[in-house]
């Protein structure tokens, strides 16, 4: 990231505080693509509104996403009350203020980002007239013109794909590329047809191979999160160091910001695509890569538990306890000397995309996290660690179709029975009573749940969140990664 918005992210925040207010004179951080580039280099996200709204994110998103900084832009933060200034870091900024040496500031507040951003790279020295700063604009705009590439056209790109389902890994990866590509040109609602219609063409591959492969030897790889460990301990012996990285909630297309950054650190990775756990939520398709086999409707989701499973699997398997280690959370991993068998759950991706209802604000986090977690991996390849890399599912932008009656509740009242896209039912009676009156609605169908095919959600009409749960591809289709 360039050094123009790397010391924006120094003016309106500071390391300590995970909060900062910030009175915008300019309006300049209201630009989304301003905004996009702060959260790339620094991971914070932006949060816009009167003092009530702040208020309400305040209490429902600040306080839950204990690992996210974010960035309040206020035009009267003196109306925030006390509690809440207390947590922050409260400031005024204007961008202006980066170029003091520059007198006509009005053609200087003008001036594009990216003007802006290529002007402060140039660090003229010394006192800038009016007529200095515009041979300066015009030499901006003529190597703009010289530098300028094309780029490629995300649309015509999926239109054109003809995916061959049974070659996984490289129809996913295709259709996870041209994802990526739309939401940095801010393309992804042009997409989300074509989108739709290999979602549809997956659906059917979906049914003819899913539950087979949950059942597939793991001899020559996993085939999905079950069979996982059984690989891991086909494939090493006690005596090696293997790391298991966990990414709850990545996506495919996330993936891939990882490994551009990877590639920049020289390093290599082996690609590869399995199946999450359906439904695809975090108590079971986690549970089932840390059970090594098919999870449990009774299972208490929490990192105790998964370190309970990680610790029992290796055990059995004659790994001496001093040589297992567990790690939740995405802080500078501190990792034994004597370990041999590492599990290391990043959660940031999963906080940021359940409080995110558009694309490109995840791009933007995804892109600060990767930078951190590529560091991660270096570390522990130069450790002499084997590393693996798997999410427990993806994850999809969906609109809400209809939120489920008080009625349809009543036989959902387990812990994970019911999300924004899936239900599990503790009798049939009731599951086929819900599909006579939802006939229309595209959902698969297996045992007692159901999940959305599709985009839908149980929600209300039109609402957009990015969430889990479903069989859309972006959610049941997620990497499994080698790095040796």
């Amino acid at each position: 990231m360039s050094a123009f918005y790397r010391d924006i992210a120094g003016k309106i925040g500071v390391p300590y505080k995970r909060l900062s207010i910030v009175r915008n004179l300019d309006g300049f951080l209201s630009d989304s693509a301003v905004q996009r580039a702060l959260t790339t280099e620094s991971g914070v996200l932006f949060v816009s509104g009167s003092p009530l709204s702040l208020r309400l994110h305040f209490e429902l998103q600040y306080k839950v996403a204990q690992d996210t900084r974010f960035c309040y832009i206020c035009e009267q933060p003196d109306l925030l009350l006390p509690d809440i200034q207390s947590e922050a870091f409260v400031t005024s900024f204007a961008v202006t203020d980066l170029f003091p040496n520059i007198q006509d500031r009005k053609t200087l507040a003008a001036q594009s980002p990216s003007v802006l951003e290529a002007l402060y790279a140039k660090q003229i020295p010394g006192f800038v007239s009016a007529p200095d700063l515009a041979r300066h604009l015009l030499e901006i705009e003529f190597a703009s013109r010289m530098t300028a590439k094309p780029v490629s056209d995300p649309m015509a790109d999926l239109t054109a794909l003809i995916p061959a389902w049974n070659d996984l890994n490289a129809s996913v990866e295709a259709v996870s590329a041209a994802v990526l590509e739309s939401i940095r040109q801010d393309k992804y609602e042009a997409i989300r047809p074509a989108l739709a219609a290999h979602n549809s063409a997956f659906q059917a591959f979906l049914d003819q191979s899913y539950f087979a492969a949950l059942h597939a030897s793991h001899v020559l790889g996993p085939r999905s999160v079950n069979k996982i460990l059984p690989f891991l301990s086909f494939k090493h012996t006690v005596e090696e160091k293997v790391a298991l990285l966990v990414v709850d909630g990545m996506a495919w297309w996330q993936y891939l910001v990882l490994r551009e950054r990877l590639a920049a650190s020289e390093i290599i990775p082996s690609d590869a695509t399995i199946f999450a756990w359906m439904p695809t939520i975090t108590m079971l398709s986690r549970q089932a890569i840390f059970r090594g086999d098919v999870p449990q409707l009774d299972y208490k989701q929490s990192p105790a538990s998964e370190e309970k499973l990680w610790s029992a699997w290796w055990t059995a398997k004659g790994v001496p306890s001093s040589d297992i280690q567990y790690i939740y959370g995405d802080t500078e991993p501190e990792v034994w000397s004597t370990t041999h068998r590492l599990a290391l759950v990043s959660v940031t991706l999963d906080e940021v995309m359940h409080i995110s209802d558009a694309p490109d604000l995840l791009l933007a986090c995804t892109e600060a996290w990767a930078r951190r977690f590529a560091r991660t991996i270096a570390s522990l390849k130069d450790q002499g660690f084997t590393i693996y890399i798997t999410t427990d599912h993806g994850n999809l932008l969906s609109v809400g179709e209809s939120p489920l009656s008080s009625a349809e509740k009543t036989h959902l009242f387990q812990d994970g029975s019911r999300g924004a896209r899936h239900l599990i039912y503790d009798a049939e009676a009731p599951l086929q009573e819900f599909l006579s009156v939802h006939s229309t609605s595209p959902f698969l169908v297996h045992d007692n749940w159901l999940v959305y095919r599709g985009e839908q959600s149980f929600a209300k009409a039109g609402k957009r969140q990015i969430t889990h749960g479903g069989s859309h591809l972006l959610e049941v289709a997620i990497p499994f990664i080698t790095i040796q």
